[in-house]
């Protein structure tokens, strides 16, 4: 769509992986002023924010982070009350939105983005008998991207044994 992406999070690894899908520029949230250096490299701010970690300080930024007149768009649903920066949103024009779900008119251009090849889409196929690790491992935040759990193929262990059959015939 021709626009500058910026992706900020506080993994080092969700960042690269957010940079090899396409992202322009990366700020690691724990690693100094990222909404400073964030409105520096953009010449002011964000036209649009998008916040989808369920945390308070990352709604917080998304709102710093966006330019006047610009709009923040809330998905992520951290628990308790967000206090708005009244001051800031209303000096500075700022639309704040929330989302919980998207409209019908939403998906099909979304998949029509997905059609066009202009998605990219990062997962990893695991198998059901992998499924306790595989909960360590969201729990541990050790996943970058998403977790598909392949229900059709049968774990590598049986794909083997079959094998075995067919060959002792």
């Amino acid at each position: 769509m021709g626009l500058l992406v910026c992706a900020v999070d506080i993994d080092d690894k969700k960042l690269h992986l957010a940079k090899s899908l396409g992202a322009d520029l990366t700020f690691n949230a724990k690693s100094g002023d990222s909404t400073a250096r964030l409105k520096q490299e953009t010449g002011g701010g964000a036209h649009g924010v998008l916040i989808t970690a369920p945390s308070l300080s990352a709604f917080k930024q998304g709102i710093g982070m966006s330019r006047k007149r610009g709009t923040c768009a809330l998905v992520g649903l951290p628990p308790g009350d967000f206090p708005v920066p009244l001051f800031d949103v209303v000096a500075n024009c700022i639309t704040i939105r929330g989302s919980f779900v998207g409209t019908r008119q939403d998906m099909a251009e979304a998949l029509a983005f997905a059609a066009e090849g202009k998605v990219k889409a990062d997962v990893e196929l695991q198998p059901l008998e992998d499924i306790n690790n595989i909960f360590g491992r969201l729990k541990n935040g050790d996943v970058a991207a998403r977790v598909v759990i392949d229900y059709v193929n049968k774990p590598l262990s049986e794909q083997t044994h079959e094998k075995e059959e067919v060959y002792a015939h």
